[in-house]
């Protein structure tokens, strides 16, 4: 049964579902419905059209599938995006860090110049190579030593640090923190840049929206095919429903043709009876009787015998009647 795309009107007998429902307001009220409330058909249409229903439940599917697919897309972008937020605020950290190093600089350069120590001097020199034994100390520096310098760092330590020197230096193990945080911090980065990369490729390898939307065309069309099917299905039980439909008509009008023939039949046989019997009077009238009086006397007697036959001759002109078919 189809159902057009319309709104029906629904009383106590179906409610908004399409099955039956309790008679009376309280039924209607139960269901979600105001009594003699008008609602959209089109959801009744599709529960009792299979086409429509195998057409919605391909179209849920490739729904389905490409938004699954799209929302693997964004939690990847939102991955990268994510990753890509954590290094700007690991950089905007270390820009922070290092002006702390630079202003560290900067009091030891005051510092040497408050203590009259030349730029190019032997305690400056030694000074410098020993900061840079320690800055190669702090956790994640690239800073090496080769061997040369660690001989003549031997050769510093061993001649004693001025107490200049060994301010300065203090001053440079404040830089520690800032330095080691910002080691760990590009090692953050690189760690995230490395991710960010791999799902990329990932991406690419994968093709997650191309496949989805392949995925969803061959849904759509595998429906197509099925729905062309099932309407050749749906027209043969047709034309077969139609073929026997005719049949039994044919077969009604046989058998009412049959009847008729037979009341034909009958007719003839009984007017063949009637006229059998006429002649029969008629002959015996004859040898009985002469003249005009006995032609009316051998027609009163045909009367007679018909009356006595109970037929009528209304009977008579229906059997001419029916013989006429």
């Amino acid at each position: 049964m189809k159902v057009g795309q319309g709104s029906i009107f629904v009383g106590n007998g179906i409610n908004e579902n399409g099955f039956m429902a309790a008679k009376g307001p309280v039924a209607d009220k139960q269901n979600g419905i105001a009594p003699g409330k008008a609602i959209d058909g089109r959801n009744l249409a599709t529960a009792l059209d299979p086409i429509a229903q195998k057409k919605a439940r391909a179209q849920k599917q490739a729904m389905k599938v490409v938004g699954d697919a799209f929302a693997a897309d964004r939690a990847v972008s939102r991955g990268i995006e994510e990753s890509r937020e954590k290094i700007r605020q690991l950089q905007q950290q270390n820009s922070e860090d290092r002006r702390s190093i630079n202003d560290i600089e900067a009091n030891r350069e005051e510092f040497r110049k408050a203590n009259g120590v030349s730029a190019d001097s032997r305690e400056q020199k030694d000074l410098e190579l020993l900061a840079k034994e320690k800055e190669a100390s702090f956790k994640g520096s690239n800073v090496r030593l080769s061997d040369e310098e660690r001989k003549e760092l031997d050769r510093i330590k061993k001649n004693g640090l001025t107490q200049y020197q060994e301010e300065s230096l203090a001053m440079k193990e404040d830089e520690r923190y800032y330095a080691e945080r910002i080691g760990k911090a590009e090692q953050e980065i690189r760690t995230e840049n490395a991710i960010i990369t791999g799902t990329k490729l990932e991406m690419l390898k994968h093709h997650g929206m191309t496949d989805a939307r392949k995925e969803a065309e061959q849904v759509m069309e595998q429906a197509s095919k099925d729905i062309v099917s099932m309407l050749v299905s749906e027209g043969k039980e047709q034309v077969e429903e139609e073929l026997e439909e005719k049949r039994e008509q044919a077969k009604a009008e046989a058998e009412k043709q049959e009847e008729l023939q037979e009341k034909a039949d009958a007719a003839k046989e009984r007017r063949k009876d009637q006229e059998e019997l006429t002649e029969e009077i008629l002959e015996n009238a004859k040898g009985q009787m002469s003249g005009t009086t006995g032609v009316s006397a051998a027609q009163q007697e045909v009367k007679d015998m018909i009356q006595k036959m109970k037929l009528m001759e209304e009977d008579v002109k229906g059997a001419v009647v029916d013989q006429n078919l």
